[in-house]
């Protein structure tokens, strides 16, 4: 009971929230890199013709990459505070990189098919 007290208190003071936002800006930031690799691998052509898909894909790949950096800070700012937050920050380090990489090879995949 002690454990399901704890847990209400931590929803009643926006744990919800802040996981959903977390997680749809890490979403959003994963997305943005998907794009910009698929800009860098993609043969030569002009966006807007004004830039090469080269120099669109580095700069969404950057972008993307300043983003990530920001909303994994965060994350790592508000887990902190927990009782075992080296073992929780780890994971979420690893749960990064594990979900961009399977996120980039499923975007790369669907554009392919078509």
């Amino acid at each position: 009971m002690k454990y399901f007290r704890q847990f209400n208190i931590a929803l009643d003071s926006g744990l919800s929230k802040s996981v959903f936002d977390h997680v749809r800006n890490y979403m959003m930031c994963s997305l943005l890199l998907a794009i910009g690799v698929r800009g860098i691998t993609q043969e030569a052509d002009l966006v807007f013709d004004l830039l090469p898909n080269n120099y669109a894909g580095i700069s969404l790949v950057l972008l993307s990459c300043v983003l990530f950096c920001l909303n994994l800070y965060d994350g790592i700012r508000e887990i902190s505070r927990s009782r075992y937050h080296s073992i929780f920050i780890l994971g979420l380090i690893i749960l990064y990189i594990a979900m961009t990489i399977v996120v980039i090879e499923l975007a790369s995949s669907f554009r392919a098919s078509f």
